[in-house]
């Protein structure tokens, strides 16, 4: 019987994923948790296994993280989830304006994608408007913005 195996992890194999946030996050203060959902995609055709790398989120101004997040594969075409959600706590720094995790986002074909979900909350006392001083490190990747809408707390 064959089994399926990864590919063998390749240092800097992050600069070949393509990091996006999908959307922008809304919430008012005292409103229900949303998610700050971010995509990952693969350049090439080819695996791509960068290994463990930490994820560095900083909130938007006016937001925080809760600690949970989820993660699942989905295909590029349709959308679809092709696999089981993922969930897991992640570590709370300044006072929630930043969360770290660790993960693989192991890609093993271009027509695969990762799409993470982490929670976060309009802080009480924020300003309403749009920020956009956000940022997602992963591993040596470039970083990408991370924007926010904190919304009046009647419009949530």
């Amino acid at each position: 019987m064959a089994t399926q195996t990864e590919a063998p992890v390749e240092s800097g194999a992050e600069n070949k994923l393509y990091i996006l946030q999908q959307g922008i996050v809304e919430d008012a203060p005292g409103g229900v948790p949303a998610h700050l959902s971010f995509g990952i995609l693969s350049t090439v055709p080819d695996p791509v296994n960068p290994g463990d790398l930490t994820f560095t989120l900083k909130a938007p101004t006016g937001f925080a993280f809760t600690g949970w997040l989820s993660w699942a594969y989905h295909d590029v075409n349709t959308l679809q989830a092709k696999g089981n959600l993922k969930t897991t706590q992640g570590k709370l720094t300044d006072q929630g304006r930043k969360l770290t995790f660790t993960h693989n986002p192991y890609l093993s074909t271009n027509q695969e994608a990762l799409g993470y979900a982490a929670q976060v909350t309009a802080v009480d006392g924020a300003t309403p408007g749009r920020y956009t001083d956000g940022e997602l490190r992963v591993g040596a990747a470039n970083p990408v913005k991370l924007k926010g809408r904190v919304l009046d707390p009647d419009e949530d």
